[in-house]
């Protein structure tokens, strides 16, 4: 990401589509009241405040779910109110079974970057790493590029010299994430290309390639770690939102 872009988070950077968002907040606000379109459309304003969602959609999904009879529609003192019914509440009990574990183990991963980054928050232990159907999905919601560009430069700063192999160890031991050495490799040669490291190969062999950071790698250094975490807390944000509501029990 470059100086002066601002990168904000939104549903779809999540994993959920516009549609599949509200209609799960739909599904979960209701299942607390029954309430009117404005009151709703306030409340979603109030808990996600990174994006502007339309009041005219949020009723028009709305409608396709009274349509659907996953919610129902009904009028008191002149002012029509939604209701979740039995077939909306079994709408949600599948939304927490096929999204509720992807969110929440790809949230321990993102929480312990942004640990890292910032020292402070959650830092959940890594006891098994992210699962491999989770992986592409985490790759889609966050810049990995960045991620690993921050890793590697921080791992130069603390220990001179390392080598990429290093630099997987440290993803999955203290992330829980993994990415391949093909793709490690190719970030270093690209690191090295712009000149943030500078390498030598241990021996002819050419089978490890020893890594130091560079003086344009210790002036970027800073930049990239706060780009890294502007993106890492926007995602942050929203996941830990849908998480908490996706979590509650369904009565």
């Amino acid at each position: 990401m470059k100086k002066g872009e601002k990168l904000s988070a939104t549903v779809e950077t999540v994993g959920l589509s516009q549609r599949e968002f509200l209609t799960i907040f739909l599904l979960h606000s209701l299942r607390i009241k029954a309430n009117y379109p404005r009151a709703i459309h306030q409340d979603l304003k109030n808990t996600f405040t990174g994006k502007v969602h339309s009041y005219d959609y949020l009723c028009k999904i709305s409608n396709t779910l009274v349509e659907s009879n996953h919610l129902s529609l009904y009028t008191n003192k002149g002012r029509n109110y939604y209701q979740i019914t039995e077939k909306g509440k079994e709408l949600y009990i599948w939304y927490q079974e096929n999204f509720l574990e992807r969110f929440s183990e790809v949230k321990k991963v993102i929480d312990r970057f942004m640990f890292d980054l910032r020292g402070s928050g959650e830092n959940p232990p890594v006891v098994n790493e992210l699962p491999e159907e989770y992986r592409s999905y985490f790759s889609k919601i966050i810049s990995v590029k960045d991620l690993v560009r921050y890793v590697t430069l921080k791992a130069a700063f603390t220990k001179k010299p390392i080598y990429m192999g290093e630099i997987g160890d440290l993803l999955k031991n203290q992330f829980g994430w993994i990415a391949s050495n093909g793709y490690l490799y190719d970030l270093s040669h690209e690191m090295e290309e712009n000149g943030l490291l500078v390498g030598r190969w241990e021996s002819e062999k050419r089978t490890k390639r020893y890594l130091r950071i560079t003086d344009e790698g210790q002036h970027h250094y800073k930049q990239i770690a706060d780009s890294a975490a502007f993106q890492v807390q926007e995602i942050q944000k929203y996941m830990a939102s849908v998480v908490m509501f996706l979590k509650e029990k369904s009565y």
